[in-house]
């Protein structure tokens, strides 16, 4: 593209809103490239930075918040303002999913913990089963989201019926619409089995946490007692996939999420010891592709052998959460949040001090690690144990990164997210 026709370009793609000026990015590489190059994007509103953990350790106390420096004295994980609302009860805090910067809590509300912005959900019809509920949003597209609620397998219905159905009936919420519907969505392909084969797990229609929401599918996974499969639902043909688990590890599946180059699953075989698989999907081809074969036990005994006191993440202090809840949030603050990041020298890639090997060790000491999530725009995964100590792990280059420490008085935790702020103060439906 010749320097004139560019600078056309660029002048009426500079008077695009927001959300119009992500889509143009799809046009073509010359359009994404010219709109990248002259930073036209307010990207320092859109959720592209993982700069906190989000987490819950039981259902009654409101999520918690481990997080760089910086964002710790910005953001609050804190719902009190959510006490407005004559639903919110003492369990109504917990959390369901995360997707984008956009929390979906117990009773039926979304949350931007960041702006502060909170939208409850109308009652419908769909059952109360909380844990079958997903939220769909991306802010480079639309202001708006969606809420799955995709119903649990039946224990009323003949053991032979093949399952999932086709059509398959979920129940969707839509901020457009601001209203509950049912929606009936195509199988192409193959049923998992029948509904005693998908049964099989004592717990395999509960608990569905961590679905993945990557370029218009929501990925959600069911749990079997060797492997699983999980849904792959195409939001806008209303049509689904069923896609068998990897069957690579000895234990069930231990984390579902998004990831850099698209959706990853981490098993868990052991107390220390993982394998990550990547879902290779191109031209109608589809399979899963083992990534990394982890053993944190090194890194952990490093960690206690050296005596890390602190890392560059911090779990948020009590006091810091009350004195936030007394500010406004308005472009000033989001312009400090941002200049204060970019000043804390916290990168994801850096070859720092609390760097920690992976060479082999003796099994000896055997920590009980979790798997806390994927960012979702590098190829790393955060893991920590019950003593709360938290690491980041580097696919590519096996690195293992030591963040900090999460306080969590040795319970375990019962969710967690990778959080990355999303300060876009168009919530529909917000209070």
């Amino acid at each position: 593209m010749d320097m004139e026709r560019t600078d056309v370009l660029v002048d009426i793609l500079r008077h695009l809103p927001p959300r119009i000026l992500a889509a143009s990015r799809c046009v073509c590489t010359s359009w994404r490239a010219t709109v990248d190059h002259h930073r036209l994007l307010r990207a320092d509103l859109l959720p592209l930075s993982v700069d906190a953990v989000i987490w819950d350790k039981d259902t009654i106390d409101a999520p918690m918040l481990f997080a760089r420096r910086s964002t710790a004295r910005y953001i609050t994980s804190r719902l009190d303002y959510l006490e407005e609302d004559p639903d919110y009860g003492m369990y109504a805090g917990e959390m369901r999913d995360y997707c984008n910067g956009l929390l979906l809590i117990q009773n039926d509300t979304v949350v931007n913990p960041a702006t502060r912005q909170w939208a409850p959900l109308p009652r419908g019809d769909c059952g109360r089963c909380h844990n079958n509920r997903y939220l769909a949003y991306d802010p480079t597209i639309s202001p708006h989201y969606e809420v799955f609620f995709i119903p649990r397998i039946p224990h009323d219905m003949a053991c032979s019926m093949e399952w999932p159905p086709s059509p398959y009936t979920m129940y969707v919420f839509s901020s457009k619409t601001e209203c509950w519907e049912e929606r009936s969505f195509m199988r192409q392909g193959d049923a998992a089995g029948t509904i005693d084969d998908v049964k099989s797990h004592p717990k395999s229609d509960e608990n569905l946490y961590y679905a993945a929401y990557w370029q218009g599918s929501l990925y959600v996974p069911f749990r079997q007692i060797h492997g699983g499969f999980l849904l792959r639902i195409n939001l806008s043909s209303d049509k689904y996939q069923v896609i068998e688990l990897p069957k690579g590890g000895i234990r069930s599946l231990s984390r579902l999420g998004k990831s850099e180059k698209g959706v990853y699953c981490v098993l868990k075989n052991g107390r220390c010891t993982f394998q990550v698989w990547f879902l290779y999907e191109s031209g109608g081809l589809i399979d899963w592709v083992l990534k990394n074969e982890i053993n944190l036990e090194p890194a952990w005994r490093e960690y206690f052998e050296k005596h890390i006191d602190e890392g560059p993440w911090i779990s948020q202090p009590d006091d810091q959460k009350e004195l936030l809840l007394k500010n406004d949030v308005n472009l000033k603050l989001v312009a400090e949040y941002n200049e204060a990041v970019e000043k804390d020298d916290f990168e994801w890639d850096s070859d720092d001090e609390n760097v920690l090997s992976t060479a082999g060790w003796p099994k000896k000491y055997n920590p009980d690690i979790e798997c806390l999530g994927f960012h979702p725009y590098k190829e790393i995964v955060l893991f920590h144990d019950h003593n709360s100590a938290t690491v980041a792990y580097h696919l590519n280059s096996s690195k293992v990164r030591y963040l900090g420490e999460m306080e969590h008085y040795y319970s375990f935790i019962e969710i967690s997210f990778p959080y990355a702020p999303c300060w876009t103060m168009d919530l529909p439906g917000s209070k």
